[in-house]
């Protein structure tokens, strides 16, 4: 692989690195159990595990908010604490699953010269969690997470500045049209997952779509022409 000079390549997690499905589902199930042990009552249903992945990639309160529209406000902020606990317990027990051929992919393109990035909408202790967990930390830049700034596309610009990076020489690669949007606020290119949770309509039109993860390196090098 060519080496190359101040490009830099953001990667969301779940659906792209990493999966959660194995899991999420009875990490919420265990969750909403913890949070009616303080407030009886609090939650009644628990989401199917194909609801729950249909929302996925966007932040963590959206993602509540649609699934428990109606809840007391106090027992979503019990939630929202208890669902990053549980999850983050998930990920270190190795309850999810890392996609195939991800770290040797990372290390040819931090090896090449690419700077590696996370763009998720995931808390700062869930994506600490996976990197940690599967011994991916070496390979990206420190993070910049969306419950610190904001939405994702805060998240790319961020890293732009902090690195003078141009968007010209920038691929987003992720799963879902929350992905595509920040890729577009920001001007940068995009790279679609179709192995991840999105579906691929949300996805296709924006930019080349791999079916593994180690096609990801061919894609990035057909767009910055490498």
């Amino acid at each position: 692989m060519a080496a190359v000079m101040a490009a830099l390549i953001a990667f969301d997690v779940d659906g792209v690195l990493y999966s959660s499905e194995p899991f999420i589902a009875d990490a919420y199930r265990e969750a909403m159990e913890a949070v009616n042990q303080q407030r009886p009552g609090s939650f009644g249903r628990v989401p199917a595990t194909e609801e729950i992945l249909a929302h996925v990639g966007w932040p963590v309160p959206t993602i509540l908010a649609r699934l428990f529209p109606s809840v007391d406000p106090a027992a979503m902020t019990l939630l929202h604490a208890a669902t990053l606990e549980v999850i983050c317990a998930r990920v270190a027990a190795r309850a999810g699953l890392l996609y195939d051929g991800v770290a040797d992919v990372l290390r040819a393109l931090r090896d090449a010269g690419y700077l590696l990035a996370i763009a998720s909408n995931g808390r700062r202790r869930y994506v600490e969690a996976v990197l940690a967990t599967y011994d991916l930390r070496e390979f990206f830049v420190e993070p910049i997470t969306a419950d610190h700034v904001g939405e994702k596309a805060v998240v790319l610009r961020g890293y732009l500045e902090r690195h003078q990076v141009s968007p010209t020489v920038t691929v987003m690669v992720g799963d879902r049209s929350s992905d595509v949007e920040a890729a577009r606020a920001v001007g940068t290119y995009f790279i679609g997952c179709d192995y991840g949770h999105g579906h691929r309509r949300e996805i296709e039109g924006a930019g080349p779509i791999v079916d593994r993860f180690d096609e990801v390196p061919s894609a990035v090098a057909y767009l910055l022409h490498v």
